[in-house]
């Protein structure tokens, strides 16, 4: 038995030698590194918010981590204002310290601007009450009580539309038909109109805007 035992312990130990020899001859270049980070430099993208500190901006995207080493100062900062349901833009990167883990931020190319909040895809409906100066006033529908006003009720307030952004009606209920930009399509809508203007996941601004209800 104590020499069976002994040719078994030699088989295993060989086994283990040949094993560590094998693998101490794999060249580096077929192991497959797993970057911690993925150094954007300049380029743009978009994750939830993990870090900011000493200039260094760091998201968790879908592929793993994200790195912006630098985020200059001043930086156009860009972030959601829930109470005024509407985009403000801070001139400091400091805010970035600010913002609470989980929440999205997307980066533009060149960092030439932050965008906190960037992940709130969605929709704002409400009743149209006047598009003067570029801004297009709503009442809304079912806000909460700390955003009504004693003159328009629960407003929706939107400041000026870029030009690209697509403007698209329904007329008695039918399909939805583009109907032009903002700067054309909008003085037209008479009060009382549905209007539902969306924003988008990646950069947070704006994308389409619907007038009416299609049945």
């Amino acid at each position: 038995m104590k020499t069976a035992s002994r040719h078994i312990f030699s088989s295993i130990l060989l086994s283990m030698v040949t094993l560590l020899g094998t693998a101490s001859w794999t060249p580096l270049a077929a192991q497959a590194p797993i970057p911690d980070m993925i150094d954007q430099k300049d380029n743009a993208g978009w994750g939830t918010f993990v870090s900011f500190k000493n200039g260094a901006l760091i998201l968790k995207g879908n592929a793993g981590a994200l790195g912006w080493a630098k985020i200059p100062e001043p930086t156009k900062v860009i972030h959601w204002d829930a109470p005024a349901r509407n985009y403000k833009t801070s001139s400091s990167a400091a805010i970035l310290e600010k913002v609470e883990a989980g929440t999205w931020i997307f980066v533009a190319e060149n960092k030439a601007h932050v965008v906190v909040g960037a992940g709130k895809e969605g929709r704002t409906t409400g009743t149209f009450v006047s598009f003067k100066d570029d801004t297009m006033l709503l009442l809304g529908k079912d806000l909460p009580v700390s955003e009504f006003t004693k003159k328009y009720g629960n407003q929706l307030k939107y400041p000026k539309f870029a030009e690209h952004v697509p403007v698209f009606e329904s007329i008695d209920g039918g399909d939805y038909t583009l109907a032009g930009t903002p700067a054309v399509a909008l003085p037209k809508i008479k009060e009382g109109t549905l209007v539902t203007v969306y924003f988008g996941p990646s950069d947070g601004f704006f994308t389409r805007i619907e007038i009416g209800v299609k049945k």
